[in-house]
């Protein structure tokens, strides 16, 4: 017999992330859906996408002559075009007050990404501690918590960035509640003080009503 479901983080259901309480979505009825669109708007959409790829490629590579910068290019396209599908499915990723993915504030993964990084590093050493100390002083929890973004692309980015950083890991996401497992009382805090979703509210650029 299953036991009750995982309280809501903080103890009162909600995050007090930015955007969480944004107007309904648009265009997400049937009747309602967007014809589809060229090849040429389909590579328009993706472009922001493929530029981060080719960014992340230049950093991760050591050669840069020609041939190489020729390659990276082509697969940063290639990687985009095919994830095409996903970035642009229903909710599209869009704000309700109409911005598109092209007019999004792309720079700002230029902060996050390092944040981000750093979390990565201070989790790490922190499960190492754990395990290599004689007694093991973990405490797992399970925790639910909800945080309300306008499109798709955001809460694929909590959800990863959350199982990115040890210690805790997205087992589900339903809409805008992500069922979490955290392996210590201080990775459940500091998930229950809306850090992580607050900065990928800031990321995209969601703020309050």
């Amino acid at each position: 017999m299953n036991g009750p479901d995982p309280p809501y983080a903080g103890g009162s259901g909600r995050f007090s992330c930015p955007g969480r309480d944004m107007p309904a979505r648009v265009g997400t009825h049937p009747t309602n859906r967007s014809p589809p669109r060229s090849f040429g708007l389909r590579l328009l959409a993706t472009l922001p996408l493929g530029l981060i790829l080719f960014g992340l490629w230049l950093v991760l590579s050591p050669k840069w002559d020609p041939f190489h910068l020729t390659l990276g290019a082509l697969t940063a396209c290639v990687v985009a075009l095919l994830s095409e599908r996903l970035i642009m499915q229903s909710p599209p990723i869009a704000e309700p007050d109409g911005r598109t993915l092209l007019w999004m504030p792309w720079h700002r993964f230029a902060l996050y990404v390092p944040w981000l990084a750093v979390r990565v590093v201070v989790a790490s050493l922190q499960v190492t501690y754990l395990l290599l100390h004689p007694r093991l002083p973990v405490s797992p929890r399970v925790l639910r918590i909800r945080a309300r973004y306008p499109h798709t692309l955001a809460r694929l980015t909590l959800a990863n960035s959350i199982t990115l950083t040890p210690g805790t890991v997205t087992l589900d996401v339903d809409g805008d509640e992500f069922l979490v497992h955290a392996l210590t009382e201080s990775a459940g805090r500091d998930l229950e003080r809306s850090t992580m979703p607050d900065r990928v509210a800031w990321l995209y650029g969601v703020t309050g009503p």
